[in-house]
């Protein structure tokens, strides 16, 4: 049952085009090694917090 819930938040993450936190912390470990990455929590909250922020990205 773990993994089909895990599968199905997988699966919304790619849908709404939430940025995958395993290429970022690929990223972060290739390019930026002295940076301690963020955790998942963190990073998808940071990713939000960008996405609604910007003045022109809201739809109403």
């Amino acid at each position: 049952m773990k993994a089909i819930l895990a599968a199905i938040a997988h699966a919304l993450r790619v849908v709404a085009g939430a940025p995958r936190y395993d290429a970022y912390r690929a990223h972060i470990a290739r390019h930026h090694p002295q940076i301690e990455p963020m955790s998942r929590d963190q990073f998808e909250r940071a990713r939000l917090d960008e996405r609604y922020s910007k003045p022109g990205a809201k739809c109403c």
